[in-house]
């Protein structure tokens, strides 16, 4: 009996391996160095992209590409004021971990979301 209980046991750890690789597989890359979130008029105003992953450090450039304007406001975490319409552009150095939801204090149901990850060690 033990030689087919060490099988199975065998048999759960390979499948939940590959049950762990294929989380980590899903997660969404984290992105770093510079990184451009679009604002437009589409659909009644839009962040693109609306959910976001950086490192820790990453510059998020919020460019304001609709005829009218906008901000990217996180209470507590960051405030562009007004980013004026056409062009106009912000910039938020995303300087400490967590998740950051944000919304345009002109345009309300705009809204989107950043997580910020910390720099993870390369190996030696």
């Amino acid at each position: 009996m033990s030689g087919r209980n060490g099988k199975l046991a065998a048999a759960r750890a390979v499948i939940a391996a590959l049950a762990l690789l294929a989380c980590v597989a899903c997660q969404p890359k984290a992105q770093s160095g510079q990184v451009t979130v679009t604002m437009t008029g589409s659909g009644g105003g839009a962040y693109s992209p609306s959910d976001l992953t950086v490192v820790v450090g990453t510059l998020v450039i919020f460019l304001n590409q609709d005829s009218q304007p906008h901000s990217a406001t996180a209470p507590g975490a960051f405030d562009s004021g007004v980013i004026a319409p056409n062009g106009g552009r912000w910039v938020w150095v995303a300087s400490v971990a967590g998740t950051f939801q944000y919304h345009s204090s002109i345009q309300p149901t705009m809204a989107g979301q950043i997580t910020v990850v910390p720099v993870t060690p390369t190996g030696p």
